[in-house]
């Protein structure tokens, strides 16, 4: 296959791709930064809990 050929196809099945719309991009977007945000806050706390429990039991 010649890369002009490569091209062509590919420019094609580019222009058979359903994009998504500006707003879907942006709720999409939105919804993974939240749960980025949560799943770090989670993991922020269960640091935070077992950091502590490990001082109660260290100063014991």
């Amino acid at each position: 296959m010649s890369p002009i050929t490569f091209l062509k196809e590919v420019r094609e099945e580019l222009s058979r791709v359903t994009w998504p719309s500006k707003e879907e991009v942006i709720e999409a977007t939105a919804g993974i930064v939240i749960f980025c945000i949560v799943v770090a806050v989670y993991f922020w706390a269960l640091d935070f809990v077992f950091s502590e429990l490990l001082k109660l039991i260290i100063e014991k």
